[in-house]
């Protein structure tokens, strides 16, 4: 019995080891074919992105440029953000103020002499 467990143990080795230097050849032989097929392409591609990055850059440097301002803004804005509730304190302090301290009316002129008669 240990002598058939040991050769179905050698036996599954034996199997994987096998199995792993022809999947390593086959992967050898499916690389070697594409590899003209990649290097084409390759050299396709990069030269359209370096063109294309040309081509890009300024409109991506504007972009970045105006993210960069609204960002700033926004930082500026949510610093100021706790300052709301004094903003607005004064706000109607100032309402009241106006309010309270308005000068009454002047009488309307009267009328021309004659306009009624």
């Amino acid at each position: 019995m240990g002598t058939l467990l040991l050769l179905c143990v050698l036996g599954l080795v034996a199997f994987v080891v096998v199995g792993a230097i022809l999947s390593a050849v086959l992967h050898a032989v499916v690389w070697l074919v594409m590899l003209p097929f990649r290097i084409f392409f390759k050299l396709l591609l990069g030269l359209g992105g370096i063109l294309a990055g040309l081509v890009l850059a300024p409109f991506i440097a504007v972009i970045a440029l105006i993210a960069l301002v609204a960002s700033v803004i926004g930082a500026m804005l949510a610093m100021l953000a706790p300052l709301l509730p004094v903003l607005l304190l004064g706000g109607f302090a100032w309402a009241i103020f106006r309010l309270a301290s308005r000068k009454p009316a002047p009488p309307p002129p009267p009328p021309p002499a004659g306009f009624w008669s």
